[in-house]
């Protein structure tokens, strides 16, 4: 009875609390908004942190590291359905914390009551039940794997970057059939993602069941579409403009005092001395120590002001969100429950005193130590398919321009004919570059040679195939040739035949062999010591160090910071393929990477040169780019 009472009070006390305007409730709820998204990432890091340790050890035990090189044979052990277990609860734990437990904190705040982190987690997990159907299960499915790719929807962190590899979304924009079915699918989600922004709302918030939410949604924006378009545009342009406004003052404008300066600083040499000896010497030894200070706390506490206005403004705009779908599923409301008072303000000022001194000496060992950190050897550029796109694809002439650009090395592929001859081309067959629609493995080493190949610069010109004899002759003593085992024939036989035509010619230091089959990879490793090999992977979870080669070369989007230098402490080397933009090449030529393969030598030439002229405070400002993404 007692209870009862108790219970009448609080929501009598809340109906009386004073109303007031959604941007004053917005700016009220700012703090819980932050303190939830604080608190659910610390209790997410602990679970994901002990599952991510399991998942590795599974990977990667009895050399069972998962990558798109073994992923076949990988699945099909005992190692397989275990792993797709503890990913989908990562998965699920992710989704709850960052998706279902915000939208209920969202409607928490909204409705007045009071926003507990704890208890709105648990509720978050207690709804997953909903989702337990077809339908539920599609929605997930949708937030997952479909609205990171058409960018409509809500989508979260574990999925944001997922993509298209870039290797098959090349294949897409070459032909133009591919590729408007590729962006027919993409609009096909896009729309389907509108029509149902609100289905998880309903589900979460109403106790809908999946189909009935699909259908609200549905309703509510054939009925009231433009009308949250309108409104929801205005929300992201507020926060657009906020969000220019904090990069422009913690950005840009330390930036370009920074740049001023570094024109009397750039022909000082670097310290190498301790700060006793700076104060005491002085001069410009010591104007640089303090730049270099100055530009790691400029990028480090500027990165995190950007990163807290812009993790803020996602948690706003989906309590915007949320109020739309009150506004339409309810009586439509202009005032609203206001906040109750914290009074945590003294330690939030003391938590942030805490933060800029944290930077400060971090900043401070940065400059201490600033060539170590910051002055990194540039990787080898290596001309994808022979010479990129100076020369014809797979070409002799492709070596000689790749050559005469100084590159490190150049890539090409290989299969074998049906008389065991090894000869040059991309595609398991000549379709693409001579129309004819026939597999290397089913010709003779003279019917591949009578093929007329067009020249990929579009000079008109026809080519002769190649044999790997032929290659080897150019680039021996000149570049390193990274031969890559491809197609049906890729197998233990093509590595003792390369293996003993280059130990017969002399060029065992001037070749590695790499191929997307680890089998044959690990093989060579194993049987012939004395080459250089390497697996290309375009995705790989667990231990990547414990493959047995001595390069991994990853697409763009595998190669993260952590695995270079994981594979570096392993005493092996790290590569990326293949990297064709400015942004990318900007990226990867100062990652540390060992080897990077490109298509644009010239534009990675370009690149690289820009990058030797930065300054240090742009050193700094590259190296901790993505270091404060929400």
């Amino acid at each position: 009875m007692k209870h009862a009472l108790a219970n009448q009070g609080r929501h009598f006390k809340e109906e009386q609390r004073k109303q007031v305007k959604f941007s004053r409730l917005a700016f009220q709820a700012l703090p819980e908004l932050w303190n939830f998204q604080l608190a659910a990432s610390l209790l997410a890091a602990i679970p994901l942190s002990l599952l991510g340790l399991l998942f590795k050890s599974i990977a990667s035990t009895a050399d069972a590291t998962l990558t798109s090189a073994n992923a076949g044979s990988f699945l099909l052990s005992w190692r397989g359905p275990l792993v797709i277990v503890l990913g989908s609860w990562s998965l699920l734990l992710v989704v709850v914390m960052e998706l279902f437990s915000q939208i209920l904190l969202c409607d928490d705040i909204l409705n007045g009551r009071k926003a507990r982190v704890f208890g709105t987690i648990r509720r978050g997990f207690k709804s997953f039940r909903r989702f337990c159907t077809p339908t539920g299960a599609l929605m997930l499915a949708y937030v997952l794997l479909a609205a990171p790719l058409c960018g409509v929807g809500f989508s979260v962190s574990a999925t944001a970057d997922l993509y298209v590899p870039h290797f098959v979304s090349e294949v897409f924009f070459s032909n133009t059939g591919y590729m408007v079915a590729y962006y027919l699918v993409l609009g096909v989600l896009a729309i389907v993602g509108l029509f149902n922004v609100f289905a998880l709302h309903g589900v979460l918030i109403d106790d809908l069941t999946p189909v009935e939410a699909c259908r609200q949604s549905m309703s509510l924006i054939r009925k009231h579409g433009f009308r949250i378009a309108r409104t929801m545009l205005g929300v992201f342009a507020a926060w657009a403009l906020m969000l220019i406004l904090v990069v422009a003052l913690f950005d840009v404008t330390p930036g370009l005092l920074f740049e001023s300066m570094w024109a009397d600083l750039k022909d000082v040499p670097s310290a190498g001395l301790s700060l006793d000896e700076l104060l005491e010497t002085g001069g410009p030894q010591l104007e640089l120590f303090t730049y270099r200070f100055a530009s790691a706390f400029a990028v480090l506490f500027g990165g995190y002001i950007v990163s807290f206005v812009a993790l803020l403004s996602s948690s706003f705009i989906l309590l915007r969100f949320t109020r739309c779908y009150l506004d339409y599923t309810r009586d439509e409301r202009e005032l609203w429950p206001a906040r109750e008072k914290h009074h945590w303000y003294v330690l939030k000022i003391v938590c942030m005193i805490g933060i800029a001194v944290f930077f400060v000496v971090l900043a401070f060992g940065m400059a201490s130590i600033f060539d170590c950190l910051f002055m990194a050897n540039s990787p080898g550029i290596v001309a994808h398919r022979a010479g990129g796109i100076l020369a014809p694809e797979n070409s002799l002439e492709g070596l000689q321009v790749a050559i005469d650009h100084g590159c490190a090395g150049s890539e090409t592929d290989i299969h074998r004919t049906k008389d065991g001859h090894y000869i040059i081309n991309h595609d398991n067959t000549f379709r693409r570059l001579a129309g004819v629609d026939r597999e290397p493995r089913d010709m003779t080493l003279e019917e591949v040679r009578s093929i007329a190949l067009k020249d990929t610069t579009g000079s008109g010109k026809t080519l002769q195939v190649p044999t790997l004899d032929e290659m080897l002759d150019v680039t021996v003593g000149k570049e390193l040739l990274f031969i890559e085992l491809k197609g049906p024939t890729a197998d233990r036989q093509m590595v003792d035949d390369v293996v003993a035509l280059c130990r017969k010619r002399g060029c065992v230091d001037d070749v590695v062999l790499i191929s997307l089959n680890y089998d044959v990879i690990k093989y060579a490793e194993e049987t012939y010591p004395e080459f250089e090999t390497g697996v290309l992977i375009f995705v790989g979870f667990g231990d990547i160090t414990e493959m047995k080669c001595d390069y991994v070369l990853m697409e763009e989007e595998s190669a993260t910071s952590n695995r270079i230098s994981s594979l570096h402490s392993a005493g092996k080397k790290a590569g990326v393929w293949t990297v064709n933009t400015e942004s990318g090449l900007r990226t990867f030529l100062d990652s540390g990477v060992d080897v990077v393969i490109t298509d644009e030598i010239s534009l990675a030439e370009k690149v690289q040169e820009e990058l030797d002229a930065r300054s240090d405070y742009q050193r700094i400002r590259d190296a901790f780019s993505g270091a404060f993404d929400a």
